[in-house]
């Protein structure tokens, strides 16, 4: 851990909190699950854990997918973890013409299934399944674009675009995923990745995570 960044994160992160939840009901969490978190941004999630109120914080206030690119009307969107729902409604809100969500958790998709319904969140397709390539994404549900492509599997990403053809490349416009470097290997799958990526005309962007030296953002926007 980065002690020093680390902490002027978290510093800096209470003044947000503060002004974009109802941070009063945080202790609940410990007694009673789920709890309902209610945000600035009109969108409010059914929470179950502490990590749960900060993936909140980071998806829907600080929008941490959208560094290079927001989420736009009509866009299509596919969202690799979608956990409890927040990005996929967050992209919802934004009036995303089709979002595919995807969670292998069931525990995690029944909470989704309720966020959805307490947003009214439409356009979302929910696939509670374990996906190995974009491939099978592209190829089962018949996509044929990709605007945003946002992916947080815990270690799954490099798997995730393994073998991918190139003509499904093309079909992505943006990609958002959290990286995961916990031994050599993938560092390694990681440094492939990017080679892939600025090979087939994507501009990338990395963002160091302020706490964790094994975790970091890559965004790749495909050049004109």
């Amino acid at each position: 851990m980065k002690l020093f960044s680390a902490l002027k994160y978290y510093l800096s992160s209470i003044p947000t909190i503060i002004n974009n939840f109802n941070f009063w009901s945080f202790p609940f969490i410990f007694f009673k699950k789920p709890i309902l978190i209610k945000t600035s941004k009109k969108i409010n999630l059914y929470a179950t854990n502490l990590m749960d109120i900060w993936t909140i914080k980071e998806v829907v206030i600080d929008q941490c997918y959208e560094k290079f690119r927001n989420v736009k009307k009509n866009d299509v969107v596919i969202d690799i973890g979608a956990s409890i729902g927040d990005f996929s409604i967050l992209a919802s809100k934004k009036e995303a013409k089709k979002i595919y969500a995807i969670e292998m958790n069931k525990k995690l998709v029944e909470i989704m299934k309720k966020n959805i319904k307490l947003n009214n969140a439409k356009n979302i397709i929910i696939i509670n399944k374990r996906i190995n390539s974009l491939n099978e994404i592209f190829s089962q549900y018949k996509i044929k674009k990709c605007d945003f492509l946002k992916i947080d599997c815990e270690g799954c990403e490099y798997q995730i675009f393994k073998k991918i053809s190139l003509s499904n490349l093309k079909k992505i416009k943006y990609i958002a995923l959290e990286i995961h470097l916990f031994n050599d290997q993938m560092k390694k799958e990681f440094k492939n990745l990017k080679n892939l990526l600025i090979k087939n005309k994507f501009k990338i962007k990395e963002i160091n995570n302020p706490v964790h030296s094994y975790l970091k953002f890559l965004f790749g926007l495909k050049s004109s």
